[in-house]
């Protein structure tokens, strides 16, 4: 399912492609810290575009935080606020020219409102046989039924150690099962065997959480065993269980 090499996913029976945080503005958080960079929303149009025509997707799922900034309480970011609601109106009008648009909304999500994108709440949606959810809160038990659970949020990275002590951070796919207990006490009539699937962020902007160093307590994880969780870079190469590359 996921495009390698890309930080998508695509569900070939139902001709939909899957993307998550695109944290559409983020540029001005990095302003704030004095870290000028030009808005990337043209960049991140034209890779959307991109893999809707090399996939031939029909439909677009944006699996939660399409914008970034949540409030505006200074002059300033209000400023900002209006141009990064030009930017996703613009986004999303183009995108919607080449496939069908679904939202799925994420924590930053909450007042995103389009004319050019069927819109679903925090508690997901399904596709098929896969369950969709930014992973910020619990999904609707209706959904929790399914063969596999697509989430977002945490932005996951995988930190790699060198011999000589050098590290760095990758950004990753996260492939697992559920932790039965937990997940039959959340969702008694789910279907624990579900596997989950925890996306990388889209905006190569985007800062992420070392799975294998940071103790993820938050939203679905919980209910995810990630020490027996699998790895993949982007390139689909597999670097084995979590707890083992900690």
């Amino acid at each position: 399912m996921p495009v390698w090499n890309e930080r998508a996913l695509f569900i070939d029976a139902e001709k939909t492609l899957v993307i998550a945080d695109l944290h559409i503005g983020i540029e001005f958080e990095y302003r704030r810290q004095g870290i000028n960079i030009a808005l990337q929303t043209d960049k991140l149009l034209e890779r959307c575009i991109k893999l809707i025509k090399e996939t031939g997707a029909e439909i677009l799922v944006l699996l939660g935080d399409v914008k970034h900034m949540i409030v505006a309480k200074e002059e300033e970011d209000k400023e900002m606020l209006k141009i990064e609601r030009k930017s996703v109106r613009k986004f999303l009008k183009i995108l919607n020219e080449y496939a069908e648009i679904w939202i799925v909304r994420g924590n930053h999500d909450g007042r995103l409102r389009s004319k050019y994108a069927k819109i679903f709440g925090a508690r997901g949606i399904f596709i098929g046989d896969i369950a969709l959810a930014h992973g910020h809160s619990w999904a609707d038990e209706e959904i929790m039924d399914r063969k596999y659970m697509i989430t977002a949020h945490i932005h996951p990275f995988v930190k790699i150690s060198t011999e000589i002590g050098y590290s760095y951070m990758q950004p990753c796919w996260v492939k697992g099962k559920m932790k039965k207990d937990a997940f039959l006490k959340r969702y008694s009539s789910g279907n624990h065997k579900m596997k989950f699937i925890i996306m990388p962020p889209f905006n190569p902007l985007c800062g992420g959480i070392a799975v294998n160093e940071a103790k993820i307590k938050e939203g679905m994880v919980k209910i995810f065993d990630m020490d027996n969780a699998h790895v993949y870079l982007l390139n689909g190469v597999n670097l084995g269980r979590i707890k083992n590359l900690r």
